[in-house]
């Protein structure tokens, strides 16, 4: 476990001012003070994240010519094609595309990885594209690095829309690329899921039959100093925003007027000569386009902003929340583009846990968003799935991703597809039947392998090359190469490489893995000559190369790799707790930092000296500390209790390290350390 911070270096009036504004105690404005949220700007949309902080869609490169390709399609009705990976973030942006066309009245011919096929898209299966008179193909999850294929697809007179989020190689596809992580592309967030990219693809297209679609709104809000702040916006982005001194600069400020503008104020009064200017058909109060939108009873600004859950107070200029609110408006004036959203939202956030990706910024939004929709409105497989069960991060990450996974990493990719795409009870029944039982056997097959590599590493016979573990093995499906590598990386620590034998073709397949603080992949993406494919995320990444090279590129990616440390990562820093200031609203206030996961880890406490007043053991070696006597507090240790039994039997003071949260039995919430870890025991 990593360094502990006991947090007298911050600014304690700051700590106390921020936690009365948000109502939040003040363990956990710390806790937002490391991790950057140091700012009432910056802690608002991290405790409310909300849809209307999210980048416009059209701020992608390449989205205007992909909803007008697409729109094409739709109004020709041509026969439009989705390819998609096997992993759930590739399945989950296929049913997002696929639910989305369903809506006009479209059935797209959809193909995926299957069986022991290669990553990425092929001839053959472009081929099939063709076969079934495919004229717009879209790549979900997928495509980027696909020269060659999408070369061939539009020799055959196939147009391509691109929608990935992983590396470009050296050369992009001959086709229409909506990707952040393009090199050229300016779009202000690098880290969205592809399933991110496909929501954000279907927003667009969406946005695009609005009639607010292509024209400027014009918002003038009020300065302090007398004059006035001028914010144009279209299709959702932000194009300018000025301050003009005085009555003469707001006309200038706003030029030229065409008849499909519309100018939205919020001050007291306009220059007689500016509304003669315009003309009284473009103008409306900004209070009264709210009103008619939000459709609610409240008659002021402030009242709108209480219903949203905005905290005025956190923000020092009244346009920072005129354009919040308007934004917030364009998401809530359709219902049609909103009950979309509101429908596929739950995809994104599992598609987007499952890939690990970062949750910070946008992901925060769609992944919170999302569970909230997971919560309230029924899926018909994920509601037989969990039977009314609460869901959040923990129980994607660990639950309803691993399951949903794991039919595509044994080439039975047809049954995810089911889950998401399928309405008959009884088929559901049947899929999601078959899709536990091999999971349990994966969980099994996957616990036993690891615990015989963990073993071999111990006795040296499986080879390293400097801190890279190099595990190569004809014992498991390919498709589980990065479980493995995923487990031993983090048992170990180090960066792992699992290449699966015999291959296919000449060729072999295999998966990286490293912990946080390595760029594993942008280093091993140097190599990528010597690779036949190879694509992924920094800490994860997916690769093919010849049988007869692989030894030889895992050997000079150990040569190659950065021996130093790497920092901690935030769950390994632990924050010293009193356990009489644990209570059930406290853990309460710790939720509202979720979700958590990848770049905003759950966070991790230490409390030192415990005298545990009672011990229980129970269930499958489990065992449950009673901390204080007539307190409800308690600490679990799941498959810790023996070793807790004989801490309680010696007496020892005890250090513990822990998370928390509330406990439901009976009706009675009750809060409980879960123990991770005895740091250390004294007497």
């Amino acid at each position: 476990m990593g360094p502990v911070n006991t947090m007298p270096a911050m600014d304690a009036a700051r700590v106390e001012e921020h936690a009365a504004l948000f109502s939040i105690d003040g363990t956990i404005i710390r806790i937002l003070h490391s991790r950057g949220y140091d700012t009432p700007e910056l802690i608002e949309p991290f405790l409310n994240p909300r849809l209307g902080d999210l980048h416009s869609p059209f701020l992608i490169d390449g989205m205007s010519e992909a909803v007008v390709r697409m729109r094409r399609a739709i109004e020709d009705r041509e026969r439009i094609g989705i390819f998609a990976d096997s992993d759930l973030d590739g399945i989950t942006s296929l049913a997002v595309m696929h639910t989305l066309l369903a809506r006009f009245k479209i059935n797209p011919f959809i193909r995926y990885l299957k069986d022991d096929e290669n990553y990425g898209i092929t001839r053959d299966i472009i081929d099939e594209f063709h076969h079934n008179a495919v004229k717009l193909l879209v790549t979900v999850d997928s495509g980027i690095r696909d020269v060659s294929e999408i070369a061939y697809a539009r020799s055959l007179g196939m147009d391509v829309i691109i929608t990935d989020h992983h590396e470009q190689d050296v050369s992009l596809p001959d086709a229409v690329i909506l990707n952040p992580k393009v090199i050229a592309c300016s779009y202000p967030f690098k880290h969205l899921a592809g399933v991110g990219i496909a929501f954000k693809f279907c927003h667009a297209l969406l946005l695009s039959y609005l009639p607010s679609y292509g024209r400027r709104f014009v918002i003038i809000g009020p300065v302090d100093s007398g004059g006035y702040v001028v914010s144009c916006i279209r299709n959702c982005i932000a194009e300018s925003q000025v301050t003009v001194s005085g009555d003469d600069g707001l006309l200038g400020a706003v030029e030229p007027i065409i008849p499909e503008d519309i100018i939205l104020y919020h001050v007291e009064s306009l220059p007689e000569s500016f509304i003669e200017a315009c003309g009284s058909a473009v103008l409306r109060p900004f209070l009264d386009f709210l009103l008619q939108i939000f459709n609610t009873p409240a008659t002021d600004l402030g009242a709108i902003c209480d219903r949203l859950t905005i905290n005025r107070r956190a923000y020092n200029a009244e346009m920072v929340i005129l354009n919040k609110l308007f934004m917030e408006a364009q998401l809530a004036g359709s219902e049609k583009v909103s009950g979309f959203i509101d429908s596929i939202l739950g995809l994104v956030s599992i598609g987007s846990i499952a890939d690990v990706i970062p949750l910070v910024g946008e992901n925060r939004i769609l992944v919170k968003t999302g569970i909230d929709r997971l919560n309230r409105i029924k899926h018909p497989a994920l509601s037989k799935l969990i039977n009314g069960d609460a869901i959040n991060a923990r129980v994607i990450g660990w639950g309803i991703g691993p399951l949903l996974n794991t039919p595509g990493r044994i080439g039975k990719t047809e049954l995810t597809v089911s889950f998401f795409i399928e309405n008959e009870p009884g088929v559901l029944d049947a899929v999601i039947s078959e899709i536990k039982s091999l999971n349990e056997n994966r969980k099994i097959f996957i616990n036993q392998f690891c615990s015989k590599i963990l073993k071999d590493i111990e006795a040296g016979t499986i080879p390293s090359f400097g801190s890279l573990i190099y595990i190569k093995t004809g014992d498991i499906p390919d498709g589980y190469a990065g479980l493995v590598a995923n487990r031993i990386s983090d048992a170990t620590g180090n960066p792992v490489i699992v290449a699966v034998l015999p291959g296919k073709n000449g060729f072999i397949k295999g998966s990286g893995r490293s912990r946080g603080g390595m760029e594993f992949f942008s280093r091993v993406e140097k190599l990528r000559d010597r690779f036949e494919r190879i694509g992924g995320h920094e800490n994860a990444f997916g690769f093919t190369a010849r049988d007869t090279d692989v030894d030889g590129i895992i050997r000079d990616i150990g040569n190659f790799l950065d021996q130093r440390p790497s920092a901690p990562a935030m769950n390994d820093i632990c924050w010293e707790l009193d356990p009489a200031s644990i209570t059930t609203g406290f853990i309460n206030d710790i939720a509202r930092m979720e979700p958590f996961g990848n770049g905003n880890a759950e966070p991790v406490f230490i409390s030192r000296g415990i005298r545990v007043e009672s011990f229980v053991q129970f269930g499958n070696g489990h065992g449950k500390y009673i901390i204080f006597e007539g307190n409800p507090l308690t600490a679990i240790g799941w498959g810790m209790g023996h070793l807790m039994k004989d801490y309680f039997e010696r007496g020892d003071k005890l250090d513990i390290i822990y998370r928390l949260e509330n406990n439901i039995f009976n009706g009675t919430v009750s809060p409980r350390m879960i123990i991770l870890e005895f740091p250390a025991c004294g007497n």
